[in-house]
């Protein structure tokens, strides 16, 4: 708690001052680019040398060649295995009963989250049945729950192994910080190369992709075990396989659970992706309605993705929650001892009547939805579209709002954002640029970040793609300081209304699981296509952990301290910028920090609409099989992430694993 003695210091202390000088320098930067971009100043002086260049790609290139000529004999009859595994689940899943799928769902709702959960879940598998995307939503569904399989299989035992051994811990991690970071189209060139066109890819993209908070989440929850319990088990004489079995696992149960959790939602978050090399699907539909830029298609398979993301979400979270409880009590009537026969039968039928009951339709619908095919498979005259009033809301939108977005785009994006930063990066004489990097990065978050500010800038240089490398930074850092701006001042709203925040839940949650393919659609229809394009689609995408974060920081403002400020005559806005904001800071730069990483998981994405950048260069060089071109790409956007990453998360938060507060 702070004293109200305390407090007029802690509001007008070295951090206000210091808070106040980074502002005069933002403004400042922002006044030189501003001046560059309006007089149309030269970019000449920024470019890198190009006797610097090195050809580091073509030996990454042989590399791969060489590779997949030498490990066919292994990798090919793998792919072949794992194809016809993954052709039986999906056309056993085909087979059931549409509607007994859609009962099981509900019954395992209700089983893990009570009656309302389950009604919830198979509500939403009606939805994806009547709306007529059950075929595509069962062979995602495979295909995540094999990815899903294989990353648990795998990533718990690694976590385990991190957790009793530090050396093995401090090289797992930034291979796991990789694999977060960098962009899933990277792994499109050597999965192709290894497994070719086929559903063993998909799943190789999704279980390297998904894979690492199962790794994290199992090797913290075993060192977060009480040492109490692990001495108590050995002084027992248990071994340390027995410890780690009854003991450690047991008690990381949660943690584990809520790695699977979401490993199962990274999982579904792939399914566009893998629609590339043939993996069909949701992934296939929302594909192709972006193709033909059909918002209300795209739209319907986007929902179909959330609801299922929902499920899945549900279910492993309610797993998680359940922990080792205790025995239930039995019903009035005791135990089965003592008991005759026709007494058994009565306290099995009380004590067990609904599950009894639900097996039974279960195996009801089983049978009859096998011999009747109106059961088994949802007849077309049954399902409904959106499609279409979808489409017209969007093309009037287009129409009769085309004042609004044109300025928006122009206006707000281009001349006010965009324009200014890309010309003062390319502007600025290269080692200026590094310089300046460096001394960011040296001053928010310390030497070793600023070494990798210059290491991911030489890399740039070196492989031949520093224009590219300062388009992308342009797009990222305006795209994220309108993220940030606009974010920020909701998250302040919502955290003074309960309404307001009521009526923007639902809207952020359905934004946090919208795939980020969907948002394309719309916004190509309103704005064409460019890199503002893929600026304004990253900033609606970006927008809800730094709304969620800014309600969470400042609801979690002690009331004393606003009371203390309050009795010292402070007004509602001075309490705002003098006292909450500052202590819920915190907060709100962890939710900047999560706007951040979300912008540039974006950055692929907005080089699929002519954004250009590093985007277009990974997703390009994946199409070509350029492996060179594509790593070289991909790894200065993991630079730029991890960069970004530790100066938004400061000093303080440097020991932080990357992406494990994700």
């Amino acid at each position: 708690m702070i004293r109200a003695q305390a407090l007029p210091a802690r509001l007008f202390g070295e951090r206000s001052y210091r808070g106040i000088l980074w502002v005069a320098v933002a403004v400042a930067a922002y006044v030189l680019a501003f001046s560059l971009a309006a007089a149309n100043a030269g970019t000449e002086y920024g470019d890198w040398p190009g006797r610097w260049e090195l050809p580091i790609q073509e030996p990454v290139d042989r590399f791969f060649e060489w590779f997949e000529d030498a490990t066919a004999w292994f990798f090919n009859p793998l792919s072949d295995v794992i194809d016809r595994g993954l052709d039986g689940i999906e056309a056993f899943l085909l087979w059931l009963p549409w509607p007994f799928i859609v009962v099981a769902t509900a019954a395992v709702g209700c089983r893990l989250g009570g009656k309302w959960l389950g009604i919830f879940c198979g509500a939403a598998a009606l939805f994806i049945a009547f709306n007529g995307y059950w075929d595509s939503a069962i062979l995602t569904l495979s295909v995540v729950g094999v990815s899903v399989l294989f990353a648990v299989g795998i990533g718990v035992p690694v976590g385990i192994f991190a957790a009793f051994s530090n050396r093995f811990e401090s090289i797992v991690r930034p291979v796991l910080d990789t694999m977060q970071v960098l962009p899933a189209f990277v792994y499109l060139i050597p999965a192709l190369v290894l497994f070719g066109v086929s559903g063993t890819q998909g799943i190789f993209l999704t279980v390297v992709y998904s894979i690492p908070p199962v790794i994290r989440l199992t090797n913290l929850g075993i060192r977060q075990v009480p040492l109490a319990a692990i001495e108590t088990a050995h002084s027992h004489g248990s071994t340390a396989f027995q410890t780690l079995l009854q003991v450690q696992l047991p008690l990381a149960k949660s943690s584990i659970m809520m790695g699977i959790n979401q490993t199962i939602m990274m999982a579904v978050s792939m399914v566009i992706v893998t629609a590339l090399v043939g993996v069909e699907g949701l992934g296939t539909d929302v594909w192709l309605s972006l193709r033909e830029v059909d918002a209300g298609e795209g739209l319907e398979s986007g929902i179909a993705i959330v609801l299922l993301a929902v499920i899945l979400d549900r279910f492993s979270y309610a797993m998680a929650r359940s922990g080792h409880s205790s025995p239930a009590t039995p019903p009035t009537g005791g135990t089965l001892s003592g008991k005759s026969g026709a007494g058994v039968l009565k306290f099995l039928a009380s004590r067990y009547a609904l599950p009894l009951a639900g097996a039974a339709l279960l195996v009801v619908l089983l049978i009859v939805g096998a011999l009747f095919p109106p059961l088994r498979d949802l007849p077309d005259d049954l399902t409904f579209t959106l499609a279409d009033p979808v489409n017209e809301v969007v093309g009037w939108m287009a129409v009769h709002l085309h004042f609004i977005t044109s300025w928006v785009r122009d206006m707000l994006f281009r001349e006010l954002g965009y324009s200014p930063i890309h010309t003062l990066f390319l502007w600025l004489p290269w080692p200026a640029m590094m310089a300046v990097s460096a001394a960011l990065a040296y001053v928010t978050a310390g030497w070793r970040v600023a070494l990798l500010a210059l290491a991911g800038l030489g890399l740039a240089g070196i492989g031949g793609v520093w224009d590219v490398t300062m388009d992308t930074l342009s797009q990222v850092l305006t795209a994220g300081i309108f993220t940030v701006v606009v974010g920020v001042a909701l998250g302040l709203l919502a955290s003074q209304s309960r309404h307001f925040e009521a009526a923007l839940r639902p809207v952020l949650d359905i934004m946090q699981t919208m795939p980020i393919f969907v948002y394309l659609i719309p916004v190509i229809m309103l704005w064409g296509i460019g890199p503002l394009v893929g600026i304004i689609a990253t900033s609606v995408y970006a927008l809800p952990p730094v709304i969620r974060m800014t309600v969470l920081g400042i609801r979690e403002v002690p009331e004393q301290v606003i009371e203390t400020a309050q009795s010292h005559g402070s007004t509602a806005l001075q309490t705002m910028l003098q006292v909450k904001i500052p202590l819920a800071l915190p907060t709100i730069m962890m939710g900047i920090n999560q706007t951040i990483i979300m912008v540039l998981a974006m950055v692929i994405i907005a080089g699929l609409v002519g954004g250009g950048g590093l985007g277009q260069e990974v997703f390009i060089n994946s199409i070509w099989l350029r492996m060179g071109h594509g790593l070289v790409a991909g790894m200065t956007i993991v630079f730029m992430a991890m960069v970004l990453d530790r100066m938004t998360q400061g000093k303080r938060e440097a020991s932080i694993p990357f992406g494990l507060i994700r």
